[in-house]
């Protein structure tokens, strides 16, 4: 009797990506890890940064707001990376980083619908916060269901995607247009994440 052979399933484009990352950010781990800098202070610098680039982006300076925004994503990847490395990896880090994580992205869409509420762009506005809406969805219904005990790392747009994204072309003079994109992706990835967590209750 022949043995069907399983391939092992191919990464998927976030791990290769995550990976890649983590590889580019290895030395400055290392070195944040041998200097003893606490992942709970890497966080918060990243929540900083985030506020930082929300008052640039509210003020109008939204090339200079994309580049503080990438820096703070940059931190943000940082803390993970250096609890792991250093073992203090603790319950209330983790709590700490996904609510800070919140309240970074929220800031940065209030930022940016005032500057277009201001500046009286209604639909510019309406986009903002739709993509703020949808963003802050696709983090609750994953939290949701991993309360549930139902793993739900799926979708097409992780909060890593928005921030590169939001910010790239921030920095180019675009952010209406990465607001579209952030937008669209985090509407397909929360109902992606409805569907999976549907799938995974029917039984």
């Amino acid at each position: 009797m022949t043995i069907p052979h399983h391939e092992p399933d191919k990464p998927t484009f976030r791990e290769v990506s995550k990976e890649a990352l983590l590889f580019v950010l290895r030395p400055l781990v290392r070195w944040l890890s041998v200097m003893r800098v606490r992942p709970d202070t890497l966080t918060v610098i990243g929540w900083t940064l985030a506020l930082c680039a929300a008052l640039l982006f509210g003020l109008g300076y939204a090339r200079v707001a994309g580049l503080v925004m990438l820096t703070g994503g940059v931190f943000d990847a940082l803390d993970g990376a250096v609890a792991r490395e250093t073992n203090r990896m603790s319950s209330f880090g983790a709590f700490l980083d996904s609510t800070l994580d919140r309240l970074s992205e929220a800031a940065v869409f209030v930022g940016l619908i005032f500057f277009y509420a201001g500046a009286d762009r209604p639909y510019e506005t309406l986009l903002a916060a739709v993509a703020m809406t949808f963003s802050i969805l696709t983090s609750y219904t994953r939290a949701r269901a991993e309360g549930l005990n139902i793993s739900c790392e799926v979708g097409l747009l992780e909060r890593a995607g928005r921030i590169v994204i939001l910010s790239a072309f921030s920095i180019v003079g675009l952010p209406t247009v990465g607001l579209g994109l952030v937008a669209a992706g985090a509407l397909v990835t929360t109902a992606q994440r409805i569907l999976h967590v549907r799938r995974a209750t029917r039984g």
